[in-house]
């Protein structure tokens, strides 16, 4: 299985829609295609910034100032901040902050 780059890559879109590959091969081949191509173009973005080389390049038509920064504030990166100032060496290697939500205040609704 792992050399048929065609397969793998339907199994990555399967997992991204958390679909059985059957029901993935029973869609029309137009939505297969867009799919596997969307996923595709995804991959291809900057994992930090989300935005794509050609975007910036004006030799492929981007342009040098294609984006402008600006702060923003998120509160769960802020909570996940804070508590991995927490971590410390006692706690081992490779330990990391996940956010799961709170089942209390949220009513249940996941």
């Amino acid at each position: 299985m792992g050399a048929d780059r065609g397969l793998l890559l339907e199994l990555d879109v399967c997992a991204e829609y958390r679909i059985p590959h059957s029901a993935f091969l029973s869609w029309d081949q137009d939505d297969r295609d867009k799919a596997l191509w969307h996923h595709i173009w995804r991959r291809q973005e900057c994992p930090n910034c989300r935005t794509r080389e050609e975007e910036w390049d004006e030799s492929r038509g981007g342009y040098r100032y294609a984006y402008v920064p600006e702060k923003a504030r998120c509160r769960g990166c802020e909570v996940k901040e804070q508590a991995q100032e927490t971590v410390t060496s006692e706690d081992g290697r490779g330990v990391y902050i996940t956010l799961i939500k709170n089942e209390e205040v949220a009513g249940g609704d996941a």
